[in-house]
């Protein structure tokens, strides 16, 4: 809490929570809404040693009650900063909030907003500020009524101080300024200082050195003055070794392609510009020349002539071209150069619509990044900026000097990407094939996929054609071509290619053959569509590597009719299950954030990545889910180090160990988004909501590529030591992995997570102390990976991609060889990865956790597996079958989940015999319980233990599944023999009912006999 600051002791401080209110001296009248406004704001502490400050005043002549209100930043979220009942400004007083957890939890950033809301949510005053303040705090100069200027100095609770001091004289300097090479030769220096600069002495060459022209005794330049040096201006050239008076065309004629160098008297290069060609506006050289935009300060670009005035530059020819903004994986920027000469583009960034919150999060293109005539380039997300393009949202390209160069606004994420058609001038339309650093799909968005010019056994050349939209693709019309336009073929009328498909043409069909050095070209209406050209035939074929999207590379083996087989990438196998894909949340359960998944002991766990909130849920056979007992609000879960008011961690993945403990994958703090913070917590979830705190925590930043705030970790599976224990290698030692060299290792296993930005899944062992030692870094060749988990029933890691990447699985096997063992790719020694599409009617959303059931859930078949789509508040939670081979332990017929076989043998989860005891109620002597119907116990509960035959006990199953046997062994509940998970035992709890009532019998009839017997004694 802020005490009094010193020279204000005519004013009392009241401490309100965290906040102070200074008041004024007066009496108080009755509450008034009018007149409260924001009078000073301290955004970076590191200039002042005081935490980040919010101050309000009252300049009204009554006094305000703002109990409710609500202090915000650029984020808006609610509920993070609301001021107390019984808090009122008085006329006059100044208010003031304190961060770093104190009054508000979120930071101001360099570049933010700061908002008060009334307690009815309307604003009441707002600040959108820049980080320009030199001390990083902006005032009210005079308080409460003035404009916004930088503050002298920082003065919470008392009157602003915005007296600036004298600025620092600049020194004068010579600035090339503007150069014309044709027709007339000329250059411009400008003056930025504050006084005259003796020019004696200063010295201009072109790009050679022998080419040398000098300012004479007595020039000077004025402060602010343009002073330009034309081809007759009188100096001194260099004429072998002695320096002659003469004008400067007598020393230097300006070329086409030449230099501007500048030195001063002792020698030293002091100024420089090169260019390859004279500058021209639409041809014409008299009009253009390269000057500073802006100018004095700016790169050279090209400009009008200005001589001996401030520059007036010419727009780049440079325009955006194509927007990816629909929640890939990576939003990006392309932008063309529509012009003829070649642009620099050095300095060059793009920015969002809101350019004071993302102030800081672009990166300028290097030094020497230069676009040529017709060229493509590209802004990446987490490269060259760092934020996400929203569904309604403004692109702005931005030169080096902050200018706008070119700008585009929607409305509403486009179907694929938003592309000018044609290139570069067209307007914008939504294509639903994205083209990103090639030319866009204006018109026939289909794909020259994979090209044959020598087959291995003297057939036919050939070139494979593939549709990549959503419906059949017309391809009537199109002209085929190789590097020679009298070779031509046109697709007869009525030629289609089916969704997914691919065409493949042969030479005998489109009529000429392909060379070793060639090229084919498709043309829709005389414009070219698609195009690939080679040196050399391939070894196997010429295809796009990966399928569809990739670029042209030599393929592993010709596929025609197929997709491409790529060295190193997995093979494509279709979803192994029925394509029976079901929302389960038709009403919301779950918040808007939905992300990990992950299945055990018969719940599937689930977490919100906006709250850090986790929720159990029993699960069912059919993939149908309901919150377990307790668990319908979920728990949110805290940082050690958190308060009840922080916002906690953004967790972006649940997993359970075989010791029930629950861990989260977390990729920041949600108090601090800007900035990355990969860590795995530690949880028990037994503790009591509506929060529980985090029992141990591991920072992995540091092991992990820096990327982004947002491209963190997104999952974490717990993989058993008994699954990886001499099989994966262990790339710490180079051998097979040792659980006994990590002694004070947590939880018996491994801990993979899925990084976002690159796609690899690194596996760590955390210790104890908090040590996270990585052991293997897998790239399962999926792009961004976002959900895991071990699938112990295929022996499989699963790692989920979300729609940037089709929503296409990938299954890494480290133990034996896929399912789909033909399509499998040796990523790296031991790990094998295949890929897998997602069922066909799966839709293609932001899906970012997975989870598959145990064998223990196969009924005919087929166990559910399910996916969690982030951003929706309901049908976020979607299942689909998955195949499966339902327990045989050579008495399948007489056994299931829990029930009794033939021999006193019980299944066990997972398929293990318990021998001679069934979970839920064994007799003494080894038989099983029957009930009425003769069906064989299997408990009530799943909570206790069985008592076994010999004394041991066999723990029961926390799902609430019961399995029952029939009296000859046979599994029994419902018409196929199946067990529904959360039926209770009905033979169970009527075993215990009649084991109660034969023991009272038991005790009355004991007592009777020895009543019986002592009268009989006593007769």
């Amino acid at each position: 809490m802020r005490g009094l600051r010193p020279g204000l002791s005519a004013a009392a401080a009241i401490a309100i929570g965290g906040a102070v209110l200074v008041a004024a001296p007066g009496a108080m009248a009755a509450p008034d809404e009018d007149g409260i406004v924001i009078n000073e704001v301290n955004y970076d502490d590191a200039h002042t040693g005081e935490v980040d400050a919010v101050e309000f005043y009252n300049p009204g002549a009554s006094p305000v009650d703002i109990s409710g209100w609500s202090l915000h930043d650029d984020k808006d979220r609610p509920g993070e900063a609301d001021i107390p009942e019984g808090t009122v400004v008085g006329s006059g007083e100044y208010f003031v909030m304190l961060g770093d957890e104190q009054d508000f939890p979120f930071g101001l950033g360099k570049g933010d907003s700061v908002v008060l809301k009334n307690a009815a949510g309307a604003v009441v005053d707002r600040l959108d500020y820049e980080n320009t303040a030199p001390i990083a705090v902006w005032a009210r100069c005079p308080d409460g009524t003035g404009d916004w200027a930088h503050a002298a100095e920082l003065t919470l609770g008392g009157p602003n101080d915005c007296e600036q001091p004298e600025p620092e004289p600049v020194d004068a300097e010579l600035v090339l300024n503007e150069i014309d090479s044709g027709p007339s030769d000329w250059i411009e220096f400008v003056n930025p200082g504050d006084e005259a600069l003796d020019l004696a002495g200063y010295e201009v060459r072109d790009n050679s050195d022998d080419h040398r022209w000098r300012f004479p005794d007595g020039a000077s330049i004025a402060a602010g003055e343009h002073l330009v040096v034309d081809a007759k201006a009188e100096g001194l050239f260099l004429d072998g070794a002695e320096w002659k008076p003469g004008t400067f065309e007598s020393a230097i004629g300006i070329g086409s392609g030449d230099s501007i160098r500048v030195y001063d008297p002792s020698g030293e290069l002091v100024q420089e510009h090169s260019w390859t060609e004279h500058a021209n506006i639409d041809g014409d050289e008299a009009a253009a020349t390269l000057g500073r935009c802006p100018d004095t300060t700016g790169p050279f670009a090209l400009a009008f002539a200005t001589p001996g005035e401030a520059n007036e530059c010419v727009a780049p020819a440079v325009a955006i071209n194509e927007i990816e903004s629909n929640g890939d994986t990576n939003d990006w920027v392309e932008v063309i150069n529509t012009g003829g000469t070649a642009v620099d583009i050095s300095g060059w960034t793009v920015m969002d619509d809101d350019p004071i919150g993302h102030a800081n999060d672009t990166t300028p293109l290097p030094e020497g990044t230069v676009l040529e005539p017709g060229a493509l380039f590209v802004f990446d997300e987490n490269a060259e900026f760092a934020f996400g393009l929203g569904s309604g949202d403004t692109a702005t390209l931005r030169d080096a000097a902050g200018q706008t160069v070119d700008e585009h606004t929607w409305n509403g994420h486009g179907n694929g990407s938003l592309q000018r058609c044609p290139d570069g001038t067209g307007e914008f339309a939504d294509v639903e094939v994205s083209t990103k650093g090639r030319p866009n799909a204006c018109g026939n968005p289909v794909v020259l996929n994979e090209i044959e010019s020598s087959d291995a056994s003297d057939g036919e050349d050939w070139i494979e054609l593939a549709n990549p939209a959503s419906e059949p693709l017309d391809v009537s019309g199109l002209v085929i071509k190789d590097d020679d336009d009298a070779h031509a073929y046109e697709l007869p009328e009525g030629t289609s290619i089916e969704v997914g498909g691919y065409l493949v043409l042969t030479e005998a069909e489109f009529g000429f053959g392909l060379g070793g050095s060639d090229s084919v070209r498709i043309y829709e209406g005389g414009a070219l569509v698609e195009s690939a050209e080679w040196e050399g035939h391939a070894a196997e074929t010429w295809g796009r590597c990966p399928d569809l999207t990739g670029e042209f590379a030599v393929t592993a083996e010709p596929t025609p009719g197929a997709a491409n087989s790529c060295p190193g990438i997995p093979g494509v196998e279709p979803w192994p299950g029925a394509d029976e894909v079901a929302v389960v949340d038709e009403e919301p359960m779950f918040l808007e954030d939905s992300s990990g998944l992950d299945f055990h002991e018969g719940a599937l766990w689930a977490v919100d990545n906006g709250t850090g909130t986790i929720w159990k849920l029993d699960a069912e056979r059919d993939g149908s889910v309901a919150f377990a007992e307790g668990w319908e609000d979920g728990k949110r879960v805290r940082f050690q180090s958190d308060d009840p008011t922080s916002a906690g961690p953004d967790a972006e993945g649940i997993t359970l160990a075989g010791d029930g403990t629950a861990y989260l994958a977390v990729e920041r703090d949600n108090s601090d988004k800007g900035t990355n913070f990969n860590a795995i917590l530690g949880v028990d979830s037994e503790q009591p909501g509506p929060d529980i705190v985090a029992d141990r925590e591991w920072d992995l930043t540091d092991s992990l590529p820096a990327v982004s705030a947002n491209m963190g970790i997104e999952a974490v599976e717990w993989v058993s030591n008994d699954v990886l224990e001499g099989v994966l290698i262990d790339e710490r030692t180079g051998e097979a992995f040792d659980p006994a060299d990590y002694p004070g290792a947590v939880s018996d296993g491994v801990f993979f997570v899925a990084l976002e930005d690159n796609g690899h899944v690194y596996a760590y062992v955390l210790g104890e102390d908090g040590s996270a030692e990585q052991i293997a870094d897998i790239d399962p060749r999926i792009g961004g990976a976002m959900g895991l988990d071990y699938d112990e029933a295929l022996g499989v890691l699963w790692v989920e991609s979300d729609d940037g990447y089709d929503g296409r699985l990938a299954q890494v096997s480290f133990v034996q060889p896929t399912v789909a063992q033909a399509a499998a790719v040796e990523v790296q020694p031991g790990v094998e990865v295949v890929h897998v599409d997602r069922p066909a009617s799966m839709p293609n959303v932001n899906n970012e956790g997975f989870a598959t059931s145990p064998t223990d859930y196969c009924v005919d078949g087929q166990r559910p597996a399910w996916w969690f789509e982030d951003g929706v508040t309901s049908g976020a939670l979607r299942t689909a079958p998955l195949e499966c081979t339902p327990v045989d332990d050579g008495s399948a017929d007489d056994t299931a989940d829990g029930g009794q076989d033939g021999d006193d043998t019980a299944a066990a989860d997972g398929g293990e015999d318990a021998q001679g005891a069934v979970e839920g109620g064994q007799d003494a002597d080894g038989s099983a319980d029957a009930g009425a119907d003769g069906s064989a116990d299997a408990g009530a509960e799943g909570t206790g233990d069985a008592a076994a035959a010999d004394g041991a006990t066999a723990g029961g199953s926390d799902s609430g599944a019961a399995a029952q046997g029939t009296a000859d062994g046979a599994a029994s509940d419902g018409e196929d023999g199946s067990t529904e998970a959360g039926d209770l035992a009905r033979t169970g709890a009527d075993g215990i009912t009649w084991v109660i009532i034969a023991g009272v019998v038991l005790v009355v009839l004991g007592a009777l006999l020895f009543f019986l017997r002592r009268r009989s004694g006593k007769e």
